[in-house]
C-alpha cells in the first residue's frame, strides 16, 4: 500500500494543507468534489502515520472562482503558514493569486486553471499546475497535421478572429520548428454563407490534412464544401468546435473531422474514471477535478517522503525533476516551468453528438 510506504512513522506533530476551491457560485460542485476528495486523501495519511511522522490538517477556503475573493482566500491561508496549498481551478482566481503564494514561500499546486500567467511567477518557491495550458493548442495541431499527412503537406484555415489568429500561428510555429511551411494559409471572412473557392485553394495546394481554427458556423460550410468537391483531406478543428451541433456534422461528414479537448490527468481504472476521454457532464467533470486534487496531494507526500521535508523550497524542484506514480492519476511530472509533462490538448471524435478523445 502507498501509504506504508510514505507514512512509516507515528504522528505527534501536525502539518497544515491548504485547499482553495469555489464553495458557491456556478463551480461549487467542482470544489466541494475536490473538498470531498482531499478531506478522504488527508483522513488515510493521517491513519497511515501522517507525514514524516506529524499529522495533517486541511484547511479549506472559499476562493469564489474570482480574483478578488481567491486573494481574500490566499492571504487567510498563507497567514495560516501552510506547507502546501492546492486548489483555485478557476484560471481567473489562480492568476490572480499565483505571486502571492510564490512570494510568501508557499508551494502552490494549481488543478484545472489552464491560463499561461499561472505558472509565470517569480519568487522563491514556484507555481506547480495539474493541468494543461491554453497556449498550446497549436502545438497539439501541428502534431495533428504531421501525423495525417504522409508527404508533409499541410494546411491552415482560420476566420482572422484573434482567437483563430492564435492557434493557427502557434500551429505554424511549431511546424516550422519540423522543418515544414503549410502549402496553404488561408484566412476567411466570418459570417459568409459559401467558401467553396477557399477550398477549392486548398484541393489546388495538394494538401494532406488541414486546420480549420474558428468557429462552429463556418467550420460547417467549410466541411460541406469538402464534401461536395469530393476530397478526402482529414480536417482537425480548434477547440470552439466541440459543440454538439458540429459533432452531428462531423459524424455525418464523408472524411475524419475531429476537434481538439483540453486534456487533462484522468482518473486511473478502477477510481471513477468513467469521465476519460469525453466531453462529459457536470457530475462527471467534478469527480475528476476530486481525483486531481487528491492525486496532487498524493504526489506531494511520496516525494515529501523521499525527500524527508515539507518545506517550498525543498519540495518544488523534486517534484520537477521527478516522474511520481500516483495511486488516483498514475504516472504525473511538471516540466521546468512548473507545467504538468503531458500535452496539453487531444483530438477527439464525434459519437452520437459527443466527442470522445482516445486517451
Amino acid at each position: 500500500m502507498w501509504l506504508a510506504a510514505v507514512f512509516p512513522i507515528a504522528a505527534s506533530a501536525e502539518i497544515r494543507i491548504g485547499l482553495a476551491v469555489p464553495l458557491s457560485g456556478r463551480m461549487a460542485g467542482t470544489g466541494l468534489a475536490m473538498k470531498a476528495a482531499l478531506e478522504a486523501a488527508v483522513a488515510e495519511a493521517n491513519a497511515a502515520g501522517g507525514v514524516l511522522g506529524e499529522r495533517v490538517a486541511l484547511l479549506v477556503e472559499d476562493d469564489g472562482c474570482a480574483g478578488a475573493s481567491a486573494e481574500g482566500a490566499a492571504s487567510v491561508l498563507i497567514a495560516q503558514k501552510p506547507a502546501l496549498v492546492i486548489g483555485h481551478p478557476c484560471s481567473g482566481a489562480a492568476t490572480a493569486v499565483a505571486a502571492l503564494y510564490g512570494q510568501a514561500g508557499v508551494l502552490l499546486i494549481t488543478v484545472g486553471a489552464r491560463h499561461p500567467d499561472v505558472t509565470r511567477t517569480h519568487g522563491p518557491v514556484p507555481v506547480l499546475r495539474l493541468a494543461g495550458r491554453d497556449d498550446r493548442q497549436g502545438q497539439a495541431a501541428a502534431a495533428w497535421l504531421l501525423a495525417h499527412a504522409p508527404a508533409r503537406r499541410v494546411g491552415i484555415i482560420h476566420d482572422r478572429t484573434g482567437y483563430a489568429r492564435g492557434i493557427a500561428d502557434g500551429a505554424m510555429a511549431a511546424l516550422k520548428a519540423s522543418g515544414v511551411e503549410p502549402v496553404a494559409n488561408l484566412p476567411i471572412v466570418a459570417s459568409k454563407r459559401d467558401y467553396e473557392d477557399t477550398v477549392r485553394q486548398l484541393r489546388d495546394s495538394g494538401a494532406e490534412s488541414v486546420l480549420f481554427a474558428g468557429y462552429p458556423d463556418e467550420a460547417a460550410i467549410v466541411v460541406a464544401a469538402i464534401g461536395r468537391l469530393g476530397l478526402a483531406i482529414p480536417l482537425i478543428g480548434s477547440d470552439a468546435l466541440a459543440t454538439e451541433g458540429f459533432a452531428r456534422i462531423a459524424e455525418r461528414a464523408p472524411g475524419r473531422v475531429e476537434v481538439l479537448l483540453p486534456r487533462e490527468p484522468a482518473p486511473r481504472a478502477g477510481t471513477n474514471s468513467a469521465s476519460r476521454g469525453a466531453r462529459t457532464n457536470g457530475e462527471d467533470s467534478d469527480t475528476a477535478a476530486g481525483a486531481r486534487a487528491r492525486g496532487a496531494f498524493e504526489a506531494w507526500t511520496i516525494i515529501a517522503g523521499k525527500s524527508g521535508s515539507t518545506e517550498g523550497a525543498t519540495l518544488a524542484p523534486a517534484l520537477k525533476g521527478a516522474r511520481i506514480d500516483t495511486p488516483s492519476l498514475g504516472e504525473i511530472g511538471f516540466d521546468a516551468n512548473g507545467d504538468l509533462d503531458a500535452a496539453a490538448f487531444a483530438a477527439a471524435s464525434a459519437r452520437s453528438g459527443q466527442w470522445i478523445g482516445e486517451y
